[in-house]
């Protein structure tokens, strides 16, 4: 699949007519789900932890409690099988007067995060967890065969910090396991580190800090993340402080989540700055403080689930036990719909820079008013029309609406060759225009993006001096 969105215009000569707009994820009118309403667990609940789905379907749960009896923070586990109604299993690896917890990892845990390693053929392995876990509380590797049961994945510590943070833990296609992470304690800015076993991590290297447009009060506090395609996604903790606290922590504040993208794991940008992309709730509604996204957003068929612990407490700040409330929410995105370019009655135009299909199957994602359509033309390198090849106008709302030729041309005209494609949009919604390019069953989170080296390149392969 080879897919252009609109995160930015890097894939496209023009981009005009349109008003570029962030497109949030749906909130669950439900929410929330699921609350820290078993007596060990102190009524307080954070996602320093992930959520997984298995093979067979069952959803699974990883947050932060605290527990009486334990001074520092303990690492729960639930279950489901909508993802939404969530069940508590009972286990012996921590007991509360007695009786059996759903707690899983007691060791002082900070900055939980868990991976479903699928790729990895040892089952004992086959879950991975990396904490700030004792005795050093320095970032430590964790395997588990079930995700329940854990033990130590080599000599722990393996990175020599303090996470202070929620961290974010994936493994790309290629293999690496790519951690974000603070480089440092205190140090409220996002990094990197890179590890090909799990073992042995690369040196932290700071990938997205504050820029000078933002406001002096507006820190990093973390960053969750995934593999999207040819881009990595990411869900940004966007610490609020309190101006009027001027110690070196600033402890006081609240967070929510802005949209980050990039290309190369190293180059992130956020796709609209200082605008929430789950913003946390209205003052008077249990998530008026710290909203709190999992370490990596959920990919299913048709549905891109956000899952985030929020509560009413704001950072720093006591609450009464009889008023503060936790809980687990869900924001729910379609598939590419990050950022959308919207036309109104006069029309939007977009012309891609060249790219090479291999096959020419072509869709839009969009949203068409019953008064708007969206017309699709390819062009030459050149920028001249190819005979044949402008569409039927494409109506309705979809996340594939497919693209159908007014007449029948000759199809070889736009395969392995330099071609364009110019879009315009009118009473329309545009968020995505992807092909199918050879893959006969797309995934709609798996796909290349253009290139722009040298489209003979992607013909040809690249010559053997390169």
């Amino acid at each position: 699949m080879l897919k252009f969105l609109f995160f930015d215009k890097r894939d496209y000569e023009v981009v005009k007519g349109f008003e570029r707009k962030l497109e949030r994820p749906r909130k669950r009118r439900d929410n929330p789900s699921f609350v820290p309403d078993a007596p060990w667990e102190k009524r307080y609940m954070c996602l320093y932890g992930s959520v997984a789905r298995r093979s067979d379907g069952v959803f699974q749960l990883w947050y932060t409690i605290g527990v009486e009896g334990n001074e520092g923070s303990v690492v729960a586990y639930a279950e489901s099988d909508d993802g939404i109604e969530w069940r508590r299993p009972r286990f012996d690896i921590y007991k509360w007067r007695g009786r059996k917890t759903n707690v899983v990892f007691t060791e002082h845990p900070h900055g939980a995060t868990v991976l479903l390693d699928e790729a990895d053929p040892d089952p004992d392995r086959r879950y991975k967890m990396l904490c700030g876990a004792s005795p050093t509380g320095r970032i430590s590797a964790f395997v588990s065969p079930d995700g329940v049961r854990w033990r130590g994945a080599c000599h722990n510590p393996v990175i020599p910090s303090n996470p202070d943070c929620p961290m974010s833990l994936h493994r790309q296609r290629d293999g690496r396991y790519v951690l974000y992470v603070r480089r440092e304690w205190g140090d409220r800015r996002v990094s990197r580190s890179e590890s090909w076993d799990f073992e042995d991590w690369t040196p932290r290297k700071r990938v997205l800090e504050p820029g000078p447009g933002d406001p002096a009060q507006l820190q990093f506090y973390g960053m969750g993340a995934a593999q999207y395609g040819a881009y990595e996604i990411g869900t940004l903790w966007m610490y609020h402080t309190v101006t009027e606290d001027t110690g070196w922590a600033k402890m006081r504040g609240y967070q929510e989540a802005e949209l980050t993208y990039c290309r190369d794991g190293y180059c992130w940008h956020r796709a609209a700055q200082g605008e929430p992309f789950i913003p946390h709730g209205r003052m008077g509604t249990w998530e008026q403080g710290n909203l709190q996204c999992a370490s990596s957003p959920l990919f299913l068929a048709d549905e891109i689930r956000f899952y985030y612990a929020a509560g009413t407490r704001f950072h720093g700040v006591k609450v009464n036990d009889k008023l503060k409330k936790y809980g687990l929410g869900l924001a729910v995105a379609k598939p590419d719909r990050f950022v959308g370019l919207h036309a109104a009655s006069r029309r939007g135009e977009i012309v891609s820079r060249i790219f090479v299909l291999r096959s020419p199957e072509m869709f839009v994602n969009a949203d068409v008013k019953s008064d708007g359509d969206i017309v699709l033309e390819m062009l030459d390198a050149d920028w001249k029309p190819i005979p044949g090849f402008r569409s039927q106008p494409i109506v309705g709302s979809g996340t594939a609406l497919e693209v159908n030729w007014s007449k029948k041309p000759r199809l070889n005209r736009i395969l392995r060759k330099p071609i364009r494609f110019r879009l315009r949009a009118r009473n329309a919604k545009v968020y995505s225009v992807w092909m199918r390019d050879g893959d006969e069953q797309p995934v709609y989170h798996r796909f290349r993006a253009p290139g722009f080296v040298n489209p003979a390149f992607e013909i040809d392969g690249p010559p053997a001096w390169w």
